[in-house]
């Protein structure tokens, strides 16, 4: 099963970089020829024989490599990396049911009662109005002496 596998995978490799396909008998038959008729081996065309007598090495490593390997890993990493991309940032914070305030629905006439007597408290800290002009009296008059 791996065999197939790299060997289409070396096809393409050999397709993209030197135009010629390994897996086709016809491109033997050329090599054979072009070797026959006093053909020269530049730099290119050496790493091309390279590449082709290092295909059984490889392939027998990869599937060696590829026999250890679980399957389901190999189908399920690449998955994984996609779907989590980006999961951290969208993570939501730890809630606490027991911290969580439930409060009933108040109606209208209880907000303004509620209001009412918050204004209240606030005005009752502040004072009277009359005791804190006597108090800011006493402290000029105290400043002068």
């Amino acid at each position: 099963m791996w065999i197939v596998l790299l060997a289409f995978i070396f096809q393409i490799v050999m397709l993209l970089l030197f135009k010629i396909d390994p897996l086709a008998i016809g491109t033997y038959k050329g090599l054979s020829e072009y070797w026959n008729r006093g053909g020269v081996l530049k730099g290119k065309d050496i790493v091309m024989l390279l590449t082709i007598f290092a295909y059984l090495p490889l392939c027998a490593y990869g599937c060696y490599k590829l026999y250890h390997y679980k399957y389901m890993r190999l189908l399920t990493v690449p998955l994984n990396k996609i779907l989590n991309s980006g999961y951290d940032d969208y993570v939501a914070p730890d809630v606490n049911i027991k911290n969580l305030k439930i409060e009933e629905k108040k109606t209208l006439e209880q907000i303004v009662q509620e209001r009412l007597e918050q204004e209240k408290k606030k005005n009752q800290s502040e004072g009277n109005p009359a005791d804190f002009r006597k108090k800011i009296i006493e402290q000029i008059n105290e400043g002068k002496k």
